[in-house]
C-alpha cells in the first residue's frame, strides 16, 4: 500500500477520493523524457519506481515498450506493449509504440491496424512504409475494421483498397459475400450473405450488387438491408458432409452465382437443386452427403438435430431494447397484458439497473457479465475486441452442444467480438421490429425444432430516437393531434438526452403496446410446443429511456432503470424480486440455471432469489470519451452520485480527485438540497465505491492525444 493509499484508508468516510501525487509526479518525469526522447538508465530508474507505485501498470507497460525499442529491442517491446494493449485498448499511447514495434518486427498487417485507428480518430495519414506484397485482401479488410466505427457490422465506413497508382483509399461501403475480418481464434469465420425467405432466387444479391458502392450507403445503414451472417467454411466446388447413424442435421449452403446448380448425392439420392445465390438454403441430412456444384459454395455451421437431457430445449434472451420498467413498473399489466400475463408465472426483478446508458457499451455487460473497464468495450469509435480468455455466455452455449442463433440484432456486437458465440447472426440496423423478429423464430422453430436452441432477439421498437433523424410509427403521428405532433425535439441529440414531450411519449406507449401484441403471439407459441421444464425465457433490457425524466441526469432511474424477467425452469413461480440487480448479473444466472461455469473475471453476482448473495450496490455509470463522467451507485434506500469536473479521457478513465460527489434518498437522486451528511452512509459507499471504479481512475495521468502533440 502506497503513502496516499495509507492517507485515503485512514481517512476513511471523510475522503472520497486521493490521487497518488508521488506517482502522477514519476508519470510526469517519464513523459518528459520520452518526449526528449531520453531513453537511458535515469529513465529505467523513474519507470521502476513508478511500476513499484502500482497505480497504473498499463502505463508503465507502455514506456517500457518505448524504452525497448528505442534501445533496438522491439520484439519485447512488442510484449510490455500488448499487454498495455490489453489493459487501455482505446489508448493512442499504445497505438503509436505497438505500430513502430510491429514494423521493425515485419508484422505489417499488426502494425497498419495501430495506425488504422489514430486515422479513424484523429485523421493522421498512415505513415507506415509497407511493402506492395503486404497489403493483401485480408490485410486491407483488418485495416478497414480499424479506420472504422465498430458498431453496424458488417458495414465499412472506410472500406480500404490499394493500388500502385493511388496508393491506398477509403470507401464507405460494406463486406458482403465474404468473410468478416475478425480475430482468427473465431472459427469457423463469420461469412455474410443476405436474409431472406420467400422471394426470388438472387434479388437480395442483385440489390447489394447495385447499391455496395452507392454514396452514403454506410453511414444510411444500407436502407435496412437485412444480413445473413454465418459461421461457415468455402468449399471448392464440393463438400462431403458426415452425419452419424440415426442422426440428423441440417446444413446451410450459400450459392455463390446467378443460375448455379447444387447436386447432392447419398446412397439414396442423387439429384440437383437451384441454389439461391449469397443467402443460405437449408438441407435436412439423415445419411452422409456429397454436393457438388460448377462453381464454389459456402457451406454454413450445421444444426445438429437430437435433445440432450444435460440442455433446455429452449434457451430464448429477449432484449427489448430501452424497456424502462421503472416508468412501466406501476402500469406494466395495463400496458403490456400479454407479457404480464406470460411472466406472471415466472419472476421480474423489481430492482433492475442497466450499467449504461446506451446500448454499444450495454450490450457487453450483458454478454460478459462484466463492467466497460474489465472488457475495454465502451467506445463505437473503436473496433476494439474482447479478449479471447473472455468466454461469452452465448460461447458457453455454444460449447455445450446448443444451436446458437441471433435472429433479430444490429451488428454492434460482431466487430467487438460480444456476439462471437453466435453461429448465424440474422442483422439490421434499426430495422428490430418486434414482429419482424418473432414470426422469424417461429418459423425456425417450426423448420428445425427437434435441436436445442439458444436464441437472442433485440427488439428496437420502444427505443427512442430524435424526430430530426428518425420517423416514428405511423400509428402514433395519426394519433397525436397537431400540436404534439409538432412539439418533438428540433435539437439534434442522442437519444440518452432526449427530453420529455407528448410526441416521443405517444411514440413510446405505441411501440410498447405493439411489441406487448406481437410478444402474446411468441409466449402462445412457446405454451403450445413447449412444457415449462423444456424452456427458460429471459426478457431484459439494456436501458431505459429519457424522455420521462423531470429533470435530465444522464444516469437517472428513468434512463438506467432497465428491465429483467425470467420464466421457465428453475425460475420460481409468482415472484416480484426487490432485491437490486445489474445488467452484469443476467450471465451468472443464466449460467446457474443451465448448468455453465461463470468464470472468475465475471464481475456479476447470482441474485439472492436464486441462492446467490445478491449485491449491495448497483452501479450505473455513463463511461463517454470527452463527456463528463457519472455515476449512480445505488443501494436501497439510498444513492451516492458521482459526476466529475473533467472529461472522460479517450481511453475511458477520468480524474476522480476532480469530482462532485453527493448522497440523497433514492426518491431525489442528484437533486440539490437533498444532499445527506451521514458518516454511516459515507462510510457505506465510498470504500465499495472506490473498488468500483479501480480502472477509471487515471491519478491525473494522461497522454497528450495526437492532435495536441
Amino acid at each position: 500500500m502506497t503513502t496516499d493509499e495509507k492517507e485515503l484508508a485512514m481517512s476513511g468516510d471523510t475522503v472520497f477520493w486521493k490521487n497518488n501525487e508521488r506517482s502522477y509526479a514519476l508519470f510526469q518525469d517519464l513523459l518528459a523524457c520520452s518526449e526528449r526522447g531520453a531513453y537511458d538508465d535515469n529513465f529505467l530508474a523513474l519507470l521502476a519506481a513508478y511500476r513499484e507505485e502500482d497505480t497504473n501498470t498499463a502505463y508503465a507497460d507502455i514506456f517500457a515498450a518505448e524504452y525497448l525499442l528505442a534501445n533496438g529491442d522491439a520484439e519485447s517491446a512488442i510484449v510490455c506493449g500488448e499487454r498495455a494493449f490489453r489493459r487501455r485498448p482505446v489508448e493512442p499511447r499504445v497505438w503509436d509504440v505497438l505500430s513502430r514495434a510491429y514494423a521493425a518486427c515485419g508484422r505489417y498487417a499488426d502494425a497498419l491496424v495501430m495506425q488504422g485507428y489514430p486515422l479513424n480518430f484523429f485523421h493522421v495519414p498512415i505513415s507506415l512504409d509497407v511493402p506492395a506484397a503486404a497489403l493483401t485482401e485480408e490485410t486491407l479488410a483488418r485495416l478497414s475494421r480499424a479506420t472504422g466505427k465498430a458498431n453496424y457490422a458488417p458495414y465499412a465506413l472506410s472500406r480500404m483498397s490499394y493500388t500502385p497508382a493511388e496508393g491506398l483509399t477509403a470507401e464507405s461501403t460494406v463486406f458482403f459475400e465474404e468473410f468478416l475480418p475478425v480475430s482468427q481464434h473465431i472459427t469457423p469465420h463469420y461469412y455474410v450473405g443476405a436474409y431472406t425467405d420467400q422471394e426470388i432466387h438472387g434479388n437480395k444479391r442483385w440489390l447489394m450488387h447495385s447499391i455496395a458502392h452507392a454514396s452514403g450507403l454506410a453511414n444510411n445503414v444500407g436502407g435496412d438491408f437485412t444480413f445473413d451472417i454465418m459461421r461457415a467454411e468455402r468449399a471448392p466446388k464440393e463438400a462431403a458432409i458426415s452425419v452419424e447413424p440415426g442422426a440428423e442435421a441440417i446444413i446451410p449452403i450459400f450459392g455463390t452465382a446467378d443460375g448455379q446448380m447444387l447436386t447432392a448425392q447419398t446412397e439414396t439420392v442423387d439429384d440437383n437443386i437451384w441454389l439461391n445465390p449469397a443467402t443460405p438454403n437449408y438441407f435436412r441430412l439423415n445419411e452422409d452427403t456429397r454436393f457438388t456444384s460448377a462453381e464454389d459454395f459456402i457451406v454454413g455451421t450445421p444444426i445438429r438435430l437430437g435433445h440432450s437431457p444435460t440442455r433446455k430445449k429452449l434457451v430464448l434472451n429477449i432484449l427489448v431494447d430501452a424497456l424502462p420498467w421503472q416508468v412501466l413498473r406501476t402500469s406494466f399489466a395495463e400496458h403490456m397484458p400479454n407479457t404480464a400475463r406470460f411472466f406472471a408465472r415466472g419472476a421480474i426483478f423489481d430492482q433492475h439497473f442497466s450499467v449504461l446508458e446506451y446500448t454499444y457499451p450495454s450490450l457487453p455487460t450483458i454478454e460478459t457479465g462484466m463492467y466497460p473497464q474489465h472488457t475495454g468495450v465502451f467506445s463505437e469509435w473503436a473496433a476494439i475486441e474482447l479478449s479471447e480468455d473472455y468466454i461469452t455466455i452465448a460461447e458457453r452455449a455454444r460449447d455445450a452442444g446448443y444451436a446458437t442463433s441471433s435472429l433479430m440484432s444490429d451488428g454492434i456486437g460482431i466487430y467487438n467480438g460480444v456476439t462471437r458465440g453466435y453461429d448465424r447472426l440474422v442483422v439490421s440496423p434499426y430495422r428490430l421490429h418486434a414482429y419482424e423478429g418473432v414470426e422469424r423464430t417461429i418459423r425456425y422453430l417450426d423448420g428445425c425444432g427437434e435441436a436445442d436452441h439458444f436464441i437472442f432477439l433485440h427488439f428496437g421498437d420502444v427505443h427512442p430516437w430524435g424526430g430530426e433523424a428518425f420517423q416514428i410509427s405511423s400509428a402514433a403521428q395519426m394519433r397525436l393531434p397537431l400540436a404534439g405532433r409538432l412539439s418533438g425535439s428540433k435539437e439534434k441529440v442522442t437519444s440518452p438526452y432526449l427530453r420529455p414531450s407528448a410526441f416521443y411519449q405517444t411514440a413510446f406507449w405505441q411501440a410498447v403496446h405493439d411489441t406487448d401484441r406481437t410478444l402474446g403471439a411468441l409466449f402462445s407459441y412457446l405454451e403450445e410446443h413447449y412444457a415449462p421444464e423444456d424452456y427458460l425465457v429471459s426478457l431484459y433490457s439494456d436501458h431505459g429511456v429519457p424522455i420521462f425524466s423531470p429533470t435530465h441526469y444522464i444516469v437517472d432511474a428513468q434512463l438506467t432503470g432497465a428491465t429483467w424477467m425470467m420464466r421457465g425452469a428453475g425460475v420460481p413461480e409468482g415472484m416480484v424480486a426487490e432485491e437490486l440487480t445489474s445488467a452484469v448479473d443476467i450471465y451468472p444466472t443464466l449460467a446457474h440455471l443451465l448448468g455453465f461455469r461463470a468464470g472468475e473475471n465475471v464481475d456479476g453476482v447470482l441474485p439472492k432469489l436464486f441462492g446467490g448473495t445478491g449485491r449491495e450496490i448497483a452501479f450505473s455509470n455513463s463511461l463517454f470519451p470527452r463527456k463528463y463522467y457519472h455515476l449512480a451507485a445505488r443501494a436501497r434506500e439510498h444513492t451516492l452520485c458521482l459526476e466529475t469536473l473533467d472529461p472522460v479521457s479517450l481511453s475511458g478513465t477520468a480524474d476522480l480527485a476532480r469530482t462532485k460527489v453527493g448522497i440523497y434518498p433514492r426518491a431525489y437522486e442528484g437533486i440539490a438540497g437533498h444532499e445527506i451528511d451521514s458518516p454511516e452512509l459515507r462510510a457505506f459507499f465510498y470504500p465499495r465505491v472506490r473498488e468500483f471504479l479501480q480502472g477509471i481512475g487515471n491519478n491525473g495521468e494522461m497522454f497528450p492525444l495526437p492532435e495536441e502533440m
